[in-house]
């Protein structure tokens, strides 16, 4: 039973609203994540534990408030749906890997060459295909490296 099974949520089948939704929702924690990230100097990969660690909390939390008569197997089926759509999520990003590589280099090499620094990545062919990232992306006093990283993040994986 993933979130937006629920009454309260918009359909995800080719909802327009619901996309809009999503992407605004999903852009506002994501800001907020990396603000308190910086705030409190956390390394990505401890943050995508915890991130990864709430959203299981509250998929538990969502199954147990959101359903007329919870019990333990049914919770055991959402988990295992649960696991399933993460394992999607997974396999949707792995096949962006080379636009999303693509673009965290590009913005790295926006963000060196605006930093007068020169270009900090090798080129690659398929970063020439890449949409223009460094305009959309937040100022932080993090590294080139880590700043270009987040911009590129902050796109996918998209929820399919």
């Amino acid at each position: 039973m993933s979130g937006n099974d629920f009454h309260a949520n918009p359909p995800e089948d080719g909802d327009e609203g619901y996309d809009e939704a999503y992407e605004a929702h999903r852009a506002a924690l994501w800001d907020m994540l990396m603000a308190y990230a910086d705030q409190h100097d956390l390394a990505d990969g401890f943050l995508s534990d915890l991130v990864s660690d709430l959203g299981l909390s509250l998929r538990m939390v969502a199954y147990a408030a959101e359903t007329e008569r919870p019990s333990v197997g049914g919770l055991r089926l959402d988990l295992d749906r649960y696991a399933r759509e993460m394992g999607e999520s997974v396999r949707e990003a792995k096949k962006g890997a080379g636009e999303f590589i693509a673009e965290a280099k590009a913005a790295r090499d926006a963000e060196a060459a605006a930093e007068g620094e020169g270009t900090t990545a090798e080129p690659e062919a398929d970063a020439a295909q890449a949409p223009e990232v460094a305009e959309d992306r937040t100022e932080t006093a993090a590294s080139p490296e880590k700043t270009a990283a987040l911009t590129g993040a902050r796109a996918f994986p998209r929820r399919q």
